[in-house]
């Protein structure tokens, strides 16, 4: 058997077309994208304020652990004695009766009746930490020194009026070395009368 003219062509076509359907040689492979710097930095940021929040809403939301202070009314004629009481050792002070101390003892003893009177707390027994502790004044580790150096009490009468009388007693109970004893005691019974008065 003898191949036709048209069977030579074929079989010669059909190593032609071989190169022709094999795949090309693969190009190189990209590098892959790698996310932008920005978008790790934003992711940052947001993790830091949703931490944020997220403590500053436990820190706003828990329940107070502080003792609730009443306020008691104080009737005029109760007012007036109070009142009374203070310019009594005020009076006793300036005849000379009592030094610059007695006064201080004497004006915290008024102080802690009185602050018992308007809150109904046991103030009359209890140590100025106590009752700062009452007002809910945080008391850090060492600020004893600083505040000994202060000349007035950093709790303001109309803020926290316990919290006011806790510092006064404070300042009072340390020894003073003025040079003008007459000075701090007119300064104690203007802080006295205050209380006495507004609260």
């Amino acid at each position: 058997m003898t191949a036709g003219p048209g069977a030579g062509r074929g079989a010669l076509a059909a190593p032609a077309l071989l190169p022709l359907v094999l795949p090309a040689v693969a190009a190189p492979v990209a590098r892959p994208v790698l996310m932008p710097l920005w978008m790790i930095v934003a992711a940052v940021i947001a993790l830091l304020i949703a931490i944020a929040w997220f403590v500053g809403a436990l820190m706003t939301t828990r329940r107070d652990t502080s003792r609730a202070v009443a306020d008691i009314p104080m009737a005029p004629a109760d007012r007036r004695e109070w009142i009374a009481r203070v310019e009594a050792c005020s009076t006793r002070f300036h005849d000379g009766e009592i030094d610059l101390r007695a006064l201080h003892l004497e004006l915290a003893e008024i102080l802690r009746g009185f602050a018992a009177a308007r809150t109904g707390e046991p103030t009359e027994s209890a140590t100025a930490q106590e009752i700062l502790q009452m007002a809910g004044v945080r008391i850090r580790p060492f600020e004893d020194l600083w505040r000994r150096r202060r000349s007035r009490p950093e709790q303001e009468l109309e803020d926290n009026p316990l919290g006011h009388v806790g510092r006064l007693l404070e300042e009072w109970e340390q020894p003073s070395f003025d040079r003008d004893p007459r000075a701090a005691a007119q300064t104690a019974l203007d802080q006295a009368r205050k209380v006495v008065r507004q609260w």
